[in-house]
């Protein structure tokens, strides 16, 4: 197929590309998109055939083109991605794709839903020689890999308007070029870092003016990654392995100008010259999306959405190493979301319920904010989920030791929708579980989060010790100050629950309406943590039936139980879990917490559901608890936006009171 491409942006990667499509059999330059249209005629003008559009939107609205290539300056990089993925492009975006993780997931996401191709525009992974040092790489040419040393950099003169040094322009050696010294060590590692160290100079601006990284992969690689926009580097990269070493002189721009490459293998004295002829760089780059749209493919095999998340990954913690935060990136500089529209519910698929006391429509599935990294994965997490229809989140006094509660009030005074939204607060866990405690963590949670009230409040622990009385006294105390709407008990027992009501109501004040235990449809075989105790025995389910009581249960989906992770956990096999981005269940918590006979059982038959249904198991999981005959809201802890995406379509999954006890196993 011939692809028509449309180019978004008009600097100097722009003409390069311009000249890669010219040259390439199987692509045409259809449109050009620029700020302005003299800017769009300016560099159109040897290029005939070619429409020059006076903005970006026009750009995208051009039925004339197939794919966009955006080349627009970094921090630009997500918001016209995710533009040109729903008005049905296709996209090659410069890299890095975005300035941090978040960016590139929220991109992700939107090429996922809108069933769009993207790629990453790494132009030397589509190259010949690359795919030819990976090949001998997997073929064990220098046996095992132990060592890469990658460098990319150069000496621009400084200046504080350079795109290169501007902080709001995600300036400096890493986001310019270091990130492909991280995507060349990952791609020989087939592996992401567990760990990244790093040193670095810095420019007047902030930005890294030279830095070098060591990054230790699981398989025991150490890789050494420099970069600089200060200093001229070797630009080599160098594997090393048990049984040599192969030496790419050329590894980014690969070729000579007369297309000729060429690396070496040393295996001792032994000296091996592979070499070949291939078309210009940016011409390969043209055909490869050429090709993989021809496949009628979402991804591309040289840079997959996971490729790009994980470089993500390693990027952000290469600049956490060194402590590099642009400004961009600080808590009151996030306003809008990913994609520079201001945040609105655009894709209305959550469903809601009421709870007494609480003048507001309730999520059926519940925010958890006890797992976010930072501003920047919190912002894009809680987004995604309030733009479909989510607006009620669970924090806690204990969580991150006050930091959830942060973002989440950061994020709700940036966005300005603390009145759409429901705020679920808990306080007096142990060892601070008494009635005393209660106001002067209320005063600290309502701090962090900017608010003056919470619309429901837990307590977090019981304390069996303290009569019920004074639980329910102190309670209403906050309820007829204005700081609680309404207020329930979590990890208590169901003979404490009705005590504590039955006083309530003998003496006309607010109950509990609400509880937030445990409940899944695997059955918590020990306690995840201390104290915790949940709501799925029979007793229980009778009980919350009989009084309508709103159960809101946490670890509504078994930690994990449910997902691909369970295979590997019960064959004692690496799990692949990364736990930078969420406190991530470990392996023994799985085991101890989840696995036994009757939890396998069920497991197996939410599994053959799921084939039946052609959803994953953990969406079962998740639909039997949304179908209980009693209010239920659970809540849910997704680490990445794929995951809530997911649980999302639990919605679509009804199921019958014979199929719910059928899984159950009843």
């Amino acid at each position: 197929m011939t692809v028509r491409w449309g180019i978004l942006a008009t600097g100097r990667i722009a003409d390069t590309f311009a000249d890669a499509i010219a040259a390439s059999d199987t692509a045409v330059l259809a449109a050009v998109g620029s700020r302005t249209q003299d800017a769009a005629g300016r560099f159109l003008r040897d290029r005939a055939g070619v429409t020059p559009h006076g903005s970006y939107e026009a750009l995208l609205a051009d039925a004339d083109v197939d794919a966009v290539y955006v080349a627009t300056p970094h921090p630009q990089h997500a918001e016209w991605t995710i533009k040109a993925l729903e008005a049905g492009k296709a996209v090659l975006c410069e890299k890095p794709m975005g300035v941090n993780h978040a960016q590139v997931m929220a991109i992700v996401e939107a090429a996922r839903e809108h069933d769009a191709f993207l790629m990453e525009a790494f132009m030397y992974r589509t190259h010949p020689m690359t795919e030819r040092v990976v090949e001998l790489v997997r073929e064990g040419a220098i046996g095992e890999v132990r060592h890469i040393d990658a460098s990319f950099g150069f000496a621009a003169p400084f200046r504080a308007d350079s795109r290169l040094y501007r902080n709001d322009l995600a300036g400096g050696g890493i986001m310019d070029v270091g990130c492909y010294a991280v995507s060349m060590c990952r791609l020989i590692a087939r592996e992401e870092p567990e760990d990244v160290r790093a040193v670095a100079n810095f420019a007047e601006t902030g930005v890294d003016a030279w830095s070098a990284a060591v990054l230790r992969f699981p398989s025991g690689i150490v890789a050494q990654a420099a970069t600089a926009v200060s200093v001229g580097l070797p630009n080599r990269v160098t594997i090393s392995g048990s049984d040599g070493s192969i030496r790419i002189p050329s590894p980014w721009f690969c070729a000579d100008a007369d297309g000729h490459w060429r690396f070496e293998i040393r295996r001792g004295a032994e000296v091996e010259v592979v070499e070949g002829q291939s078309a210009p760089l940016y011409v390969h780059e043209v055909d490869a999306v050429s090709a993989a749209l021809g496949r009628g493919a979402s991804e591309s095999p040289h840079m997959s959405w996971a490729d790009s998340l994980g470089n993500a990954r390693a990027l952000d913690a290469w600049r956490e190493s060194i402590g590099l935060v642009f400004d961009m990136e600080r808590p009151e500089r996030q306003t809008v979301p990913v994609h520079g529209r201001p945040l609105a519910v655009a894709k209305p698929v959550m469903r809601h319920g009421t709870v007494s006391g609480i003048d507001k429509p309730v999520s059926r599935l519940v925010m958890g904010c006890d797992n976010q990294p930072d501003i920047r994965h919190a912002a894009a997490m809680f987004d995604h989920y309030f733009e479909r229809g989510g607006n009620t989140f669970d924090t806690a006094h204990i969580y991150g030791r006050g930091r959830m509660e942060s973002l989440l009030g950061a994020w709700m005074v940036n966005r300005g929708v603390r009145d759409d939204v429901v705020i679920i607060g808990k306080g007096a866990h142990t060892p601070a579980n008494f009635p005393d405690r209660v106001a002067a963590q209320l005063d600290e949670s309502l701090e962090r989060l900017g608010a003056d009230h919470a619309d429901l409040y837990f307590l977090h622990r019981d304390n069996p010790d303290v009569d019920v009385a004074e639980w329910i006294d102190v309670l209403n105390r906050e309820c007829d100050a204005g700081r609680v709407r309404a207020f329930g008990a979590s990890n208590w027992s169901l003979e404490r629950v009705r005590a504590a009501n039955a006083y309530a109501r003998a003496n006309g004040l607010r109950p509990f309406v609400a509880v937030s235990n445990q409940f899944s449809l695997a059955r918590m075989v020990d306690p995840v943590w201390p104290g915790c105790i949940s709501a799925s025995t029979p007793d229980w389910r009778a009980w919350l039936e009989a009084e309508g009581l709103a159960l809101f249960p946490w670890s509504s989906q078994a930690r994990g139980f449910f997902t691909s992770r369970f295979d590997a956990v019960r064959a004692r096999a690496s799990s692949g879990v990364d736990a930078r981005y969420g406190n991530q269940p470990s392996a023994d918590e799985m085991r101890r917490c989840w696995f036994a006979e009757d939890n396998f059982a069920r497991r197996e038959r939410a599994v053959t559901m799921a084939t039946e249904r052609g959803v994953s198991p953990i969406v079962v999981a998740l639909a039997w608890v949304l179908s209980q005959p009693f209010p239920c809201f659970p809540l849910i802890g997704p680490r990445v936006l794929t995951e809530t995406a997911e649980s999302l379509t639990a919605f679509g999954l009804a199921l019958t009171p014979d199929e719910l006890r059928q899984l159950h196993g009843e």
